[in-house]
């Protein structure tokens, strides 16, 4: 997967973790009964529970679907979901320490459930220079072939999505895929059904949105990018994979350079010393 994005989500979860400006009396109630919860509990248990908590969210997001709290109460909190925020933003903290991972809640149609997002520049050489400091080594993740193929298709899904000015007709989608050599209309042999992996499995997973055009008769789809996309991915990474693919400027790109600049972000450049 590409380098994610550094900033951090402006996710205002009042079950998780408000921010002190945004809290109305009802929240504080809500956060003060969920206090009190936590402080009912047993100190060892409120600890298991913590711990379970953690790996669990770890485990479930190996999936990539986005975890459901109601799936957080039921095998994890049980009679303890009253506790559910408190637990959370415990969670929360100590996977963004540890490991450098942010626990995001998604909103609109995905509202009630959760991703992890890795908030650790990958860079090389950045990798290089913490490995002289701390002098720890770092083993780069063996993916899986298939899996590595879809994280192919997806950077290039993600990236077709944002040149075209961030929205982009279905018709035009599988007829740019079969220019690339993924006709959708036949069985891949490594992505199967490509168009279901699309519209289903990248839809779950939350890194598009796949919509009808209101009103539109016959049904005409459109994609945009989805919540984890926006949460994972960059726009500078797309467009410097567009600019390696075609081995052009970033800069002849205009208004996908300027949205790169107006995200904050440096773009690489193409030439080769």
């Amino acid at each position: 997967m590409p380098k994610t994005k550094k900033q951090h989500s402006k996710d205002s979860d009042d079950e998780y973790a408000p921010g002190p400006s945004s809290q109305a009396p009802s929240t504080q109630t809500h956060s003060t009964q969920a206090e009190k919860a936590a402080a009912n509990m047993d100190p060892d248990d409120l600890e298991k529970r913590f711990h379970d908590l953690v790996q669990y969210l770890l485990i479930m997001d190996q999936k990539k679907l986005p975890i459901k709290k109601l799936d957080i109460n039921k095998h994890i909190l049980k009679e303890n979901r009253g506790a559910f925020p408190v637990l959370m933003k415990k969670a929360g903290d100590a996977l963004l320490e540890v490991f450098g991972i942010e626990l995001v809640q998604l909103e609109d149609r995905l509202k009630g459930t959760y991703i992890l997002v890795n908030r650790v520049d990958t860079d090389t050489e950045d990798l290089e220079n913490q490995d002289r400091q701390t002098g720890q080594e770092f083993t780069p993740v063996e993916w899986p072939e298939e899996d590595d193929a879809k994280t192919g298709l997806l950077m290039v899904i993600l990236s077709l999505i944002f040149m075209n000015g961030q929205v982009m007709l279905d018709s035009y989608m599988w007829h740019t895929l079969k220019k690339l050599g993924i006709d959708t209309d036949f069985n891949h042999e490594v992505f199967g059904d490509a168009k279901k992996l699309i519209t289903q499995e990248f839809y779950r997973q939350g890194y598009v949105e796949y919509t009808r055009q209101q009103n539109s008769d016959p049904p005409v789809f459109e994609f945009r990018w989805g919540q984890r996309a926006k949460q994972e991915i960059s726009r500078k990474n797309c467009l410097d994979f567009v600019s390696q693919l075609y081995g052009r400027e970033p800069e002849k790109w205009t208004s996908q350079y300027q949205a790169v600049l107006d995200e904050g972000e440096v773009v690489a450049t193409t030439s080769q010393e």
